[in-house]
């Protein structure tokens, strides 16, 4: 079997709503981040991922949850 790779980037984060570029600051998902990252999940729930991995930054934590 193939092994398929799907990036996803982390959601609205409180910085992008400012405007503001956040590098390797940790930063929080917004009210908004959090909406779009529930509905990332419930689209990609039932696609077999059989392993996520993500950077230690709690806005790309927040979102794989």
């Amino acid at each position: 079997m193939a092994t398929q790779i799907v990036f996803e980037t982390h959601s609205l984060s409180e910085d992008n709503e400012r405007g503001s570029a956040t590098g390797w600051h940790a930063g929080r998902l917004s009210a908004q981040g959090r909406a779009l990252a529930a509905e990332l999940g419930g689209r990609r729930r039932d696609d077999g991922i059989a392993a996520v991995f993500t950077s230690d930054l709690g806005r790309a934590l927040e979102t794989a949850r």
